[in-house]
């Protein structure tokens, strides 16, 4: 009997030290002693659907739809500032600009029509987040250019 009772006290023990592992004073403790590490706050940012993304305008000044994703991995929701920027001829424009927000661990999709302008053969569109700071982006070949590849 007295066995039993040992062994309900280790048990119950055990699942006090376990459960107070899960709280931050328990975090910290782990943490003094080595055995915890603060979980990695990072952000994903992406083309929602990088497959099918424009690869030739059909006009100099045709919309295009950009759509992105911003996957917030960490344990607090965050606001983030983007920017669609159309780069030609050397030449920067800020198509579009917005705030998304994004729950802990949650993902947030934009989508926004944007007017494109070409003056050269291509013409670069980028997604930027200021902070952190992050872009992806993907070229399009504008339509004189294609009319010259098509003729040679």
């Amino acid at each position: 009997m007295r066995v039993r009772w040992q062994l309900l006290v280790l048990v119950a023990a055990l699942l006090a030290c376990a459960g107070l592992a899960q709280t931050q004073p328990g975090h910290a403790v782990l943490s003094s002693v080595g055995l915890y590490e603060t979980p990695a706050n990072y952000t994903e940012l992406a083309f929602s659907d990088p497959g099918h993304l424009p690869g030739i305008l059909k006009n100099p000044n045709d919309s295009i739809k950009v759509s992105f994703t911003i996957h917030n991995v960490s344990g607090d929701s965050r606001s983030y500032k983007w920017s669609i920027v159309l780069a030609n001829s050397g030449k920067d424009q800020v198509a579009a600009n917005g705030t998304a927000l994004s729950s802990a661990q949650g993902q947030t999709a934009v989508t926004r029509s944007v007017k494109t302008y070409c003056v050269n053969s291509r013409l670069q569109v980028t997604v930027r987040l200021t902070n952190p700071v992050e872009s992806i982006s993907f070229w399009m070949t504008c339509p004189l250019a294609a009319g010259k590849q098509a003729k040679k």
